[in-house]
């Protein structure tokens, strides 16, 4: 039986901070082009206010929420999910941007349901592999758990949004490995992940392009390779302490919507390396936490819950730091918490307000440091 013990104040701290400092830099990045655009400078801070304001709503609702209630709204959550990722195919429903259908119109706001699609899967697959513990090596219950990724990424892929379909398709699998799916499925996976990926590639021109300008960005210096080239250079301008905040030169219609997912090329540019040290530290520390918060949950389905979301997390934060320096191809993929979106701070937002939940809710006693339900028992690989 689990004992409430407080939430997780240096979760929530970190969190809060990374909020702060994301209004900054959305502020100062947006700044010049919401003055020209819509003759407000504080347009997209706006927006993204009242997206961390709905986010935090839901992250108290949901930290407040007793335990055992969110499992048994894990189904309603995750059908209502998959009815956004249809409902955005529909026109005049659907809001389709450079080809891509990914938001909803809802009024002021557009909404952007892959977001919270990324959390209905951790959580609905937690909740089965909680429910069949010591039985994922049987087909018909591992064939159960596969179809909750399975139908949100065919959805989210043909949006099209490779990057998120690749992050759901890397959580999933995470949470499989820690609930003990036996070593010859992880290794299949691990293999075959590479070329699916790949094939995926091959299928869209734009994507090959994304590959040849992370390759040689210089080759098409004015097309596929510009956005990573600023980004460099802004990096290069920003220096050890920076230049200043708000004394960005790349956000001067050099970076294309750097409010976006180049971010924290803005906050390089003004901050410097010390700016971009520290905004690592930060999310250093909320893998930590989460870490903790999953090595002391009450059961399995708070370990894997735990485990999966901050894994989600580290990975986005990971990959978007990634791309803007020049590290791995451009997946489109927002820094959590620091990055204009609405559904995104919302979305993220939600992971803590489930991990603050988790936390509360700990075990007095420890779970092994490496958890692997099932693979303490594996005998036969």
């Amino acid at each position: 039986m689990s004992v409430r013990r407080g939430f997780d104040t240096v979760l929530a701290l970190s969190v809060l901070v990374l909020l702060v400092l994301g209004l900054i830099m959305v502020q100062s990045a947006s700044a010049p082009v919401a003055a020209d655009r819509y003759g407000d400078a504080w347009f997209y801070v706006k927006r993204q206010s009242m997206g961390m304001g709905l986010g935090v709503a839901g992250l108290f609702a949901v930290a407040l929420t007793p335990y055992q209630k969110l499992r048994k709204h894990a189904w309603v959550f995750y059908g209502a999910v998959v009815l956004g990722l249809v409902l955005v195919f529909i026109p005049g429903i659907g809001r389709s941007v450079n080809g891509a259908s990914r938001w909803i119109n809802a009024g002021t706001m557009n909404l952007q349901p892959s977001e919270f699609a990324k959390v209905a899967v951790v959580v609905c697959m937690a909740h089965l592999l909680d429910q069949n513990k010591g039985r994922l090596h049987e087909p018909k219950v591992l064939g159960k758990v596969l179809t909750v990724p399975a139908i949100v990424m065919a959805l989210i892929y043909f949006e099209p949004d490779l990057g998120t379909t690749v992050i759901v398709a890397g959580v999933a699998g995470i949470t499989l490995y820690l609930a003990g799916l036996r070593t010859r499925y992880v290794l299949g996976g691990l293999i075959s992940a590479p070329l699916v990926l790949l094939v995926a590639i091959l299928l869209e021109p734009y994507r090959i392009r994304r590959i040849e300008a992370f390759i040689d960005p210089y080759a098409d210096a004015s097309g596929s390779g510009y956005q990573v080239i600023q980004s460099m250079l802004a990096f290069h301008s920003g220096g050890f302490l920076g230049r200043g905040l708000g004394e960005s030169q790349a956000k001067h219609l050099f970076l294309p919507e750097p409010w976006t997912d180049f971010v924290a090329s803005v906050m390089a540019e003004e901050l410097g390396l010390v700016g971009v040290l520290a905004l690592i530290g930060v999310y250093c520390v909320i893998v930590w936490r989460g870490m903790a918060i999953a090595r002391n949950a009450p059961d399995l389905f708070g370990t894997l819950l735990a485990s999966s979301l901050t894994a989600m997390i580290g990975l986005q934060a990971f990959f978007n730091l990634g791309v803007v320096m020049g590290m791995v191809p451009n997946k489109g993929l927002v820094l959590p918490f620091v990055s204009y979106g609405v559904s995104a701070v919302m979305g993220h937002l939600l992971c803590v307000g489930l991990l603050l939940n988790v936390s509360a809710n700990r075990a007095p006693v420890r779970t092994p440091a490496i958890y692997r339900a099932a693979a303490t028992a594996e005998a036969v690989v």
